[in-house]
């Protein structure tokens, strides 16, 4: 079902881009001859009026086939210096009608995702996270190993466990998620932080270094997560040991827990271990044994926007840790648009910023994808968000699609030839100088394109290659 979801995402995604181009086609007067979600062999089609509908095999990308998109072979066939085409064709209109043909499928895709982020501004949302204290790398059992960076940012600034960052280049801090969030766009940029301790706020300046699997910006620092009990599987070590939601854990095996990291730490390698925790504000203490079987379920997992690496025991698992349920704001109608339009624009610097992070060493087998890793990850985000209820999948799904349209969207403005921002680039051209390039000029620009959009391919089909073997995507 996964496979099946994630191709109805991008088959939605790509009907919307090629739809784009059929509907300013006909604005301007040009016959669309061919309309075809996905390539390849047609499974199905239907003639409505000049235009064939087509269903084809392969779901990844489609066409939308205007009249003329011969004239350039002929043209080249004959050794022409011009392109003759027909008023109703597409070398037969003018360059700027051109040129909004090809911005059309692009722009699509840009609407497409400030609807879809202006749907979720209006209905809101629930996410996980954690406060602002922070746990520092050091603390955790092999850091180095579950960072993915060769030093902490963090200790080296002077940051403790248990401080709570409250701002990070002036903007103000309320959960980890906003920590996450400032830092990882940040790579390679110095940032100021205001943390406080002990009732003191201190100043300190980093900046945070490169994850190459993932280009992310990171500094060395875990969400501090209390003890606390949030629930226990069936059949889990702590039901066993009658622990309930609520509970909060003090001790295990005579050493204190102050997080959820202190006791992960405290009960590796134990099969059995004595706890002590607080109820109704009295203590109590039980023992702990961990189940005999080696291939024991490890029950509900913590539902948090970001990663905690722990290791875990069977003495811990079944046990999910209390965090912080927090509702976005909600928007009405037209402020929703805005703050969409917003939230698009953010979205955008943050794509491009993730292309740029390609060309700074980021291993790219970890942090690009190719079609079988986005229908997969479209996929995997319809089952999980929906398993959740209607509305977490429903924003989910929107939030997903943005993400992959303005990448789209991007994507086909680069001035690359047989990309749409390649024919935006001849049009201007030809409105500049009056006159289009030569076809064999054209070919030969063409050409290059097409290396270069084949050397892409080739990369993310290795990355979905390397994703599969490895396990990334399950």
């Amino acid at each position: 079902m996964t496979i099946i979801y994630g191709l109805l995402g991008l088959s939605i995604i790509v009907f919307i881009h090629e739809a784009g181009h059929f509907a300013a086609a006909r604005i301007f007067g040009v016959k669309v001859e061919s309309f075809s979600i996905g390539m390849g062999p047609v499974l199905l089609h239907k003639l409505i009026g000049d235009t064939d509908y087509r269903l084809s095999l392969i779901p990844f990308g489609g066409y939308c086939g205007m009249k003329g998109e011969k004239d350039f072979q002929n043209a080249m066939e004959k050794g022409l210096d011009t392109i003759a085409a027909e008023t109703d064709s597409f070398y037969g209109i003018h360059p700027f009608k051109r040129l909004c043909i090809a911005f059309a499928g692009p722009f699509a895709n840009f609407l497409s995702a400030l609807i879809a982020l202006s749907i979720i501004a209006m209905t809101g949302y629930d996410y996980y996270t954690t406060s602002n204290k922070i746990i520092l790398a050091e603390d955790l059992p092999n850091p180095k190993a579950e960072f993915g960076i060769q030093t902490f940012p963090a200790s080296r600034a002077g940051l403790q466990t248990g401080d709570r960052i409250i701002t990070v280049n002036g903007k103000s801090i309320a959960y980890f998620s906003d920590i996450v969030e400032n830092v990882s766009l940040n790579a390679g940029t110095m940032l100021r932080i205001d943390a406080e301790r002990n009732g003191q706020i201190l100043q300190f300046t980093l900046t945070p270094e490169t994850d190459k699997s993932s280009g992310a910006g990171k500094i060395g620092i875990v969400s501090w997560i209390d003890p606390i009990i949030e629930n226990t599987a069936d059949g889990s070590a702590a039901q066993r040991a009658n622990l309930q939601t609520g509970d909060r854990i003090t001790e295990l095996n005579g050493q204190t827990v102050r997080n959820t990291i202190d006791l992960f730490k405290a009960a590796a390698n134990l099969q059995e271990a004595d706890i002590v925790y607080e109820r109704g504000g009295k203590t109590y203490t039980a023992r702990l044994t961990a189940e005999s079987t080696e291939d024991s379920e490890s029950g509900e997992k913590n539902a948090t926007d970001e990663k905690t690496e722990k290791t875990e025991t069977n003495l811990l698992r079944g046990i999910s840790w209390k965090v912080e349920r927090v509702h976005s704001k909600t928007y009405s109608f037209f402020p929703a648009f805005v703050q969409g339009a917003k939230e698009t624009g953010k979205m955008i610097v943050v794509t491009i910023k993730g292309i740029g992070l390609l060309f700074k060493g980021v291993d790219v087998k970890q942090a690009v994808s190719g079609p079988i890793g986005i229908t997969i990850m479209l996929g995997e985000s319809a089952k999980t968000g929906f398993s959740a209820g209607f509305r977490a999948g429903t924003v989910t799904v929107l939030n997903f699609t943005a993400v992959i349209s303005l990448s789209l969207f991007l994507m086909n403005l680069l001035p690359i030839p047989i990309l749409d921002g390649g024919l935006i680039l001849f049009a201007l051209i030809e409105l500049i100088r009056g006159k289009g390039l030569k076809p064999k000029t054209l070919y030969k620009i063409q050409f290059i394109g097409v290396a270069f959009i084949a050397v892409l391919f080739v990369f993310g089909m290795f990355a979905d290659i390397s994703g599969i073997i490895s396990g990334r995507y399950r």
